[in-house]
């Protein structure tokens, strides 16, 4: 079964397209949401599919997941509302503090409760997209070549 795809799952640094909400479904597939982000905060969802996870490959904050499609699914509004929940959470207390607290009257507490503020966003958005990377593994590993001579010494 071939599926046509409209919106590939592409982003950079977090903007893009990206597949979050990872649900088994058997074994070896996952029902998974994509989502429309914007410096990984999930925004509109797109649409869900059934897929088979295949390998990750990357170094550093360039990831490559590979996966093959075996279906779409309905939207799970409940998944949805959850992820939406999250950001509500995460924004929260940064808008709080943004209306709440002037800089110019007692700058140490604004700073303060800014910095955890943003310490809570972050936390609440890794704790949201959480586990999607668990359901990849990691190519096979070629063994390195053996034989030939060793490194040459100094004369």
């Amino acid at each position: 079964m071939t599926t046509r795809v409209l919106l590939k799952p592409y982003s950079v640094n977090g903007t893009g397209i990206r597949l979050l909400d990872y649900l088994r479904v058997s074994a070896d597939s996952y029902e998974a949401t994509r989502w429309f982000t914007f410096f990984y905060i999930p925004l509109i969802p797109i649409g869900t599919w059934l897929i088979r996870p295949g390998t990750a490959e990357g170094v550093g904050t360039s990831m490559q997941y590979n996966f093959q499609i075996l279906g779409k699914r309905p939207l799970r509004w409940n998944r949805v509302g959850r992820l939406w929940l999250i950001n509500i959470l995460a924004a929260l207390p940064i808008t709080l503090c943004g209306i709440f607290e002037t800089p110019g009257e007692n700058s140490n507490m604004w700073l303060t409760l800014f910095i955890f503020s943003t310490i809570w966003a972050i936390a609440a958005l890794v704790y949201g997209q959480r586990g999607g990377a668990k359901v990849y593994h990691a190519p096979a590993v070629q063994p390195l070549p053996t034989g030939g001579a060793g490194p040459r010494r100094a004369a």
